[in-house]
């Protein structure tokens, strides 16, 4: 079995062959190229040393050493790339050697031997939720043998078994198993070459801007070698695509086939759990470190941040009712799948990797038994695990600045203060997570709410079901897919075709699929607002029933009244945002002062909407004294922002400060708003499940 695995498929061989050809177009395109570029060197040289013997003086000197360097500067740009090294960072990985770690490194050879490559040249650990592997390559490393490096993740490793752990290395090294996968990395070097020459151009501009600007002799030469230079790229860009749709497929091919050396040297189940716990293990790794974003005001971190990772991994797990196996959390493909509702996909061409999905149907296909399991976590694995944990979290909290020497949090406190920051930011679970996609209906007026109270057939878990809230996901993958065919459309998006429900469609029909999607949007937004309005109606008779209707009227006004407001300061928001966009590139200064005026009109709204906030006793509990203050100092200046052709820092950091500001204030203030009134209703609700 396991020789039938390492054998490439028949798909594999038809990418590798189409991409052997794709490879062969591109080495007779730039041979063709360097073939031309050579003789026009040749050319100008002679033209331009005859110029200077015919009549020596400054012109013909200058013009004829211009006419040289030009026939060098075309074949610079085409050959470039030769001598360029790409070394991958290593100041956030910490190598390891097998003297130190024993156990991790017996696994690691253990593995080797099993797929049959080589050992890898060293062995890093970084912090992150994956395993790769690399090297530091050049265009000569296509044809000298080179050495690759594995790089492991600690948070992947945290997070996962030792049957894991073994699964995804087994897959690593399964890229390199065979000779005859080598295309893959060769078709990756050809890529990486065009791209090079297409889009990695700051050295040679340089070298043109210095030779352009040296004298107004040589700058006609840099400008027709621009235009010469611009015909070669249009032409590589062309051949980029061949090779690139059909590195793709390449790609795609040996993922699958890397996935099948991995489930027969160890097992298919064991790399199916990891595949689908890793996107978990991230998203906890993710909030832990958003948590000590949040703390370095206050100067405070971590000196392991692994333990706190598995605590958020777990706490989420309990969220979401993941079964936990074994301490860690099992999750399946519809928790895995649960917001991708999009019915939009593009072909193999247009992605690097395929599915997960598609990664695990595969995998059970295979069906291949657990070899020589081995119990345990893979943490364990590392001898030095607290050391080797503290040293990555240091270089993942190096270039934070604190304005005091920072305190390093206890295990127990960051359990207490996540956990309590959690809810206090998070809505009643009693609502499955229905809120916290949706707010609650607020088209009504006071007269509506004194209306008599009519008993609806409206049950709870109805209301609030998988199913409703599936509703909400298929609302957004609809608004996503529309925006992305929008965009193909427009040609922001350069693909020829794309699938939909399963079927093909061209270019052409995006303005078609464009109404359609428009059509499905109206009538899923027309669902949601009748299911919000029934689970409205649902609250304001439990609330008549318990004799608290005058308080679900008042919770329901007041935040009627901060959730309209709440949406024109959005508005307001947004507008500003996105006229002050332009700030952050390069941007002409007649351009610059042009859009100063919309700038200042539109903070003209913001100065006027945080005027109204600042008499606004909803706001109050939104406020800090320092907020307040500084926003109070910032409406009492009239800033330029720009003048003279230069921008006023002090007063732009004046401006983006009071705008954040004004956004956390007015999100803060409807979020606790909400919150108020849903934990009404939670109560309502509880009353009657009890």
């Amino acid at each position: 079995m396991l020789d039938y695995a390492l054998k490439p498929s028949e798909d594999f061989r038809k990418s590798a062959i189409k991409s052997v050809w794709a490879i062969a177009l591109f080495v007779f395109t730039y041979a063709f190229l360097i073939i031309i570029s050579i003789t026009l060197t040749v050319v100008c040289c002679y033209l331009g040393i005859k110029l200077i013997e015919f009549y020596v003086n400054i012109l013909t000197i200058m013009l004829g050493l211009g006419m040289i360097g030009f026939g060098f500067l075309i074949l610079f740009f085409l050959i470039k790339f030769m001598f360029k090294s790409n070394k991958m960072d290593r100041s956030h990985l910490i190598e390891i050697i097998k003297e130190t770690e024993p156990q991790l490194f017996k696994m690691i050879d253990e593995i080797v031997a099993a797929v049959h490559t080589d050992f890898p040249k060293k062995v890093y650990l970084s912090s992150e939720v994956n395993a790769s592997v690399f090297y530091d390559s050049n265009f000569w490393s296509m044809f000298f043998p080179i050495r690759k490096n594995l790089q492991i993740g600690v948070g992947l490793i945290n997070t996962t078994t030792v049957d894991e752990l073994r699964a995804v290395l087994a897959h690593e090294f399964g890229h390199f198993s065979q000779k005859s996968l080598k295309i893959g990395s060769y078709v990756y070097n050809v890529n990486r070459i065009i791209h090079d020459i297409l889009y990695d151009n700051e050295g040679y501009n340089q070298v043109a801007r210095n030779i352009a600007d040296s004298t107004s002799y040589f700058g006609i030469f840099v400008l027709i070698s621009d235009k010469i230079v611009g015909l070669m790229q249009h032409i590589l860009v062309q051949v980029y695509g061949v090779l690139n749709a059909n590195y793709s497929k390449l790609s795609h091919e040996m993922e699958f086939h890397a996935d099948a050396v991995a489930a027969h040297v160890v097992g298919s189940k064991p790399l199916i759990t990891s595949l689908l716990r890793m996107q978990l293990a991230n998203q906890a790794l993710d909030l832990v470190l958003n948590y000590y974003d949040r703390k370095i005001d206050a100067n405070i971190k971590t000196e392991n941040v692994f333990p706190q990772q598995i605590l958020a991994m777990n706490f989420l797990a309990k969220q979401n009712k993941l079964p936990i196996i074994n301490e860690f959390p099992e999750v399946d493909l519809r928790y895995y799948n649960r917001f991708n509702k999009s019915k939009l996909s593009f072909s193999q061409e247009y992605s690097s990797h395929p599915e997960t999905e598609e990664r695990i149907l595969r995998l059970e296909q295979i069906n291949a038994p657990v070899k020589n399991s081995q119990i345990g976590f893979a943490i364990n694995l590392i001898s030095n695990k607290n050391e080797i944990a503290a040293q990555l979290t240091h270089k993942m909290f190096a270039n934070v600045n604190y304005l005091e020497e920072p305190v390093d949090q206890n295990e127990t406190d960051f359990e207490f203060d996540f956990v309590n920051q959690t809810s206090q930011n998070s809505f009643p679970d009693i609502f499955n997570e229905y809120f916290d996609y949706r707010n609650p209906f607020i088209k009504y007026t006071e007269g509506d709410l004194e209306k008599p109270v009519v008993h609806r057939d409206l049950n709870f878990d109805d209301l609030f079901g998988d199913k409703n809230l599936t509703f909400i996901y298929e609302l957004n993958a609809l608004e996503s897919d529309w925006n992305t065919i929008d965009r193909l459309d427009s040609g922001l998006i350069d693909v020829k075709t794309f699938n939909y429900n399963g079927q093909k469609y061209s270019k052409g029909d995006c303005r078609a699929m464009l109404e359609y999607l428009n059509s499905e949007i109206q009538n899923k937004k027309t669902e949601l607002e009748n299911l919000d309005s029934n689970i409205f109606e649902y609250f304001r008779f439990q609330a008549y029933e318990q004799k608290l209707d005058a308080d679900f009227k008042r919770l329901a006004l007041s935040y009627q009244n901060i959730a309209e407001k709440f949406k024109l300061q959005q508005i307001v928001y947004a507008d500003l945002a996105n006229a002050t966009t332009f700030m952050h590139t390069t941007t002409p200064f007649n351009i610059i002062k042009n859009k100063m005026v919309v700038v200042k009109k539109e903070e003209k709204k913001l100065k006027e909407s945080l005027v109204s906030i600042l008499l606004d006793e909803d706001y109050e509990n939104s406020l800090s004294d320092e907020v307040r203050l500084r926003l109070e100092e910032y409406l009492k200046y009239d800033y330029k922002y720009f003048g003279a052709d230069l921008y006023f820092d002090e007063e732009l950091k004046v401006l983006f400060a009071a705008m954040a500001d004004y956004a956390d204030v007015i999100t803060d203030t409807h979020f606790k708003a909400k919150k108020q009134l849903l934990e009404f209703e939670a109560d309502l609700c509880i009353s009657v499940l009890n």
